[in-house]
């Protein structure tokens, strides 16, 4: 059993090892946005989000996601110690914006567990997304198989996760087609 600093040093690299994979949660999942890998891999897609509801921010209350039946929802679970976030976030604003006339609704959902991060963390990403709560990413895990972050569900208007995008490859142009299919759906 190790003692003194170099025990220390061990359990620090330890715990820094999830941050430098790519802001993994529990086990680190490849990168992929094509359905093909996704259908390969264990995912949520064709999962209901209708029994899902988390805590608001920074307001107290509740959103039930199954409040949002007949829109297309987007979902993105983030962190504040994840880096990719601060790049995905305002591009996932930006996609709320570029449909808000169209029945589509965004969702930032934190894991965070320490609340006093994230209005430092959303100010300084420049969003104001609707930000709900799954301290630990316990709820989003069990229901949708969050494994890293961020990972992103598109939703269709009946309440199914019909694409999952894990990590973030620079843009969302995969997520803006599958919400562009998922609205023709509905014509």
């Amino acid at each position: 059993m190790l003692e003194g600093p170099r025990a220390a040093a061990t359990i620090l690299l330890a715990a820094m090892l999830p941050l430098a994979a790519g802001c993994a949660k529990t086990a680190v999942a490849p990168a992929s946005t094509t359905r093909q890998a996704l259908t390969a891999q264990e995912t949520s897609t064709g999962t209901s989000v209708a029994d899902i509801a988390l805590a608001t921010y920074p307001d107290p209350g509740k959103h039930a996601f199954s409040s949002d039946r007949g829109q297309v929802v987007v979902i993105d679970a983030w962190a504040t110690w994840c880096g990719p976030c601060v790049r995905s976030l305002p591009q996932l604003q930006a996609l709320r914006r570029d449909y808000a006339s169209r029945w589509v609704r965004v969702y930032a959902v934190t894991v965070d567990e320490d609340r006093a991060q994230i209005p430092h963390f959303l100010a300084r990403a420049g969003v104001d997304l609707p930000v709900l709560l799954d301290p630990g990413g316990f709820v989003l895990e069990d229901k949708l198989k969050l494994k890293q972050m961020p990972t992103t569900w598109v939703v269709d208007r009946s309440g199914q996760v019909r694409y999952t995008q894990e990590s973030f490859e620079g843009n969302l142009d995969h997520l803006r087609s599958e919400v562009d299919s998922l609205l023709k759906e509905g014509q």
